[in-house]
């Protein structure tokens, strides 16, 4: 689940914000909330943690110049998107490591950069614990190449290394990120950053060979399709 908070003393502009944000990430697989608050204080008094907050550099009380100090004290992981129509402000809002700035009127173009950019770092953040020779380890789920089942196990391979869990690919469909992960056989699970070819219902990851069934052959193409036009890749 992905958490955004939208904070602007302007109700037409909080539902103008939500509604891009929410048209942006419908359009994708992630999970995702979106809270309004009206004023730097009622977003202070919430006892929520977010992703990503988008803050308006102008309100009355408490402006979120310094409302967005007070979170990265308590929340260093937030990513604080500063809006405002006065650009000398964003000098302000260095001062706090802001990661985003996005001017008002609000072009979409912006919203949806900063949306994306949030996720990206998200998912480079995001571990998930495995066992290597027995030893636990966190292991970035960008790094899974593709995960095989077996009877009562899963490998997972990382470059030259196997880690292991108990977990089955049916738990794993559910945990893992649909926008990067497919399940594309009984067996198999593949993270789709890391296919270098498909062609005849077969997949090359580093140079091993897996199989699509016919069953999710429709299914896998157009995923892959789409996430190769959202990246830039050629199909």
């Amino acid at each position: 689940m992905f958490r955004i908070a939208v904070c602007d003393d302007q109700k037409q502009i909080v539902e103008q914000l939500n509604g891009i944000i929410s048209d942006s990430l419908s359009k994708t697989s992630l999970e995702y909330s979106v809270d309004d608050y009206y004023s730097g204080d009622s977003f202070l008094q919430n006892d929520k943690e977010y992703d990503i907050v988008f803050l308006d550099i102008d309100m009355p009380g408490i402006d979120g110049i310094e409302v967005g100090r007070i979170l990265k004290q308590y929340h260093k992981s937030c990513k604080v998107v500063m809006a405002t129509s006065l650009i000398e402000r964003f000098k302000d809002a260095f001062r706090i490591n802001a990661f985003r700035f996005v001017t008002k009127p609000f072009m979409i173009e912006e919203i949806n950069e900063a949306l994306t950019s949030a996720i990206e770092v998200e998912e480079k953040n995001e571990c998930i614990e495995l066992y290597y020779q027995r030893i636990p380890c966190e292991v970035p789920l960008k790094d899974i190449q593709y995960i095989r089942a077996y009877n009562g196990y899963s490998e997972y391979i990382v470059g030259k290394r196997i880690f292991r869990s108990e977990q089955s690919l049916s738990t794993l469909e559910k945990i893992l990120n649909s926008q990067y992960f497919v399940r594309v056989h009984r067996q198999y699970i593949v993270n789709m950053r890391w296919i270098d070819d498909y062609y005849g219902g077969e997949i090359e990851i580093a140079g091993d060979k897996l199989p699509v069934s016919k069953r999710k052959c429709k299914e896998f193409e157009q995923e892959y399709i789409k996430f190769d036009l959202k990246n830039n890749r050629s199909v």
